[in-house]
């Protein structure tokens, strides 16, 4: 008898412990389904608040044609230039590409086209290696601008034999060119004959190519040889807080072109904007400077 009350007892206690331990279930998975919704909506509100927020936010005074007007006449005093308007620097850029099909270029052979000449020689170019500073033969490439307008310019050449892995360098604006400046671009170590592949040019004003001479090469894919080179002739100050890793990720993956950053960059002072995607080289006049990113 008292065994069948205990076995009673024990499924009684059995059955009172599944059911609580299943309302506790079902509470807790409720809860959990009301925490995240509750979270959900949290979430919700705090975009909310943060488009509010923005909407009622003054725009950035970098993003004011007004704005952009009185610092681009600040700019053109500044550096001494001839007065223009908003309106003249956001007429296009003339862009050309101008080498065909490589060329192979030898010691005392020139190459031309109607803005750049390229002409290649052998001079000894001091550098480091290992720590210690060492001076040997070099191919140089002195690329020109033949033009009567500045110029944005990339050249991209190498050695006829191949990469070179250690080379010198010369001071030179790696980026653009005004009329008569010339870039002692050194190619690569050793008696190696030139390979130019690529010759690309924008046409620029004579500000585009102040505003260009203070980015950093690096921005533009080119190696730190190149961006150490960078010596612009024209007193301008470097734009050390430009995302310029950032700039050279997106031509890497084909989401900008070498045009599309230069153009942006003759029009526009990058200290105070960056690049963004979805600019594209202005093939018309722009509607107003300066460009804003989508919203």
């Amino acid at each position: 008898m008292v065994n069948a009350v205990t076995n009673t007892s024990l499924r009684i206690i059995a059955a009172i412990v599944l059911a609580l331990t299943l309302a506790a279930g079902l509470y807790l998975s409720g809860k959990a389904r009301r925490d995240a919704e509750q979270r959900i909506t949290d979430l919700r509100a705090g975009v909310e608040r943060s488009r509010a927020v923005a909407a009622e936010a003054p725009p950035s005074p970098e993003l004011d044609p007004r704005r952009f007007e009185q610092l681009l006449q600040e700019d053109l005093e500044r550096f001494g230039l001839t007065p223009i308007t908003a309106q003249d620097l956001a007429l296009p850029n003339a862009y050309f590409d101008e080498l065909r099909e490589p060329i192979t270029l030898g010691a005392g052979r020139t190459w031309d086209s109607p803005h750049v000449r390229i002409k290649v020689r052998l001079d000894k170019v001091a550098y480091m290696q290992r720590g210690a500073r060492v001076s040997s033969v070099h191919a140089i490439a002195r690329v020109e601008n033949v033009s009567k307008r500045p110029i944005a310019y990339s050249v991209v050449m190498r050695g006829a034999a191949g990469k070179c892995e250690v080379r010198g360098a010369r001071e030179h604006n790696a980026i653009s060119l005004a009329p008569g400046e010339s870039a002692e671009i050194v190619v690569c170590a050793g008696r190696d004959d030139v390979r130019v592949e690529k010759v690309e040019v924008l046409e620029v004003t004579e500000l585009g190519y102040w505003y260009l001479s203070q980015l950093s090469p690096l921005a533009l894919g080119r190696d730190a040889t190149t961006a150490a080179a960078h010596e612009p002739q024209v007193p301008v100050s470097g734009c050390v807080d430009l995302d310029a890793k950032t700039i050279a990720a997106y031509l890497q993956a084909g989401t900008a072109t070498w045009a599309d950053v230069v153009d942006f960059y003759s029009r526009h002072d990058c200290h105070r904007l960056q690049f963004f995607p979805g600019y594209r080289r202005a093939e018309e006049p722009l509607p107003s400077l300066p460009v804003s990113p989508p919203a």
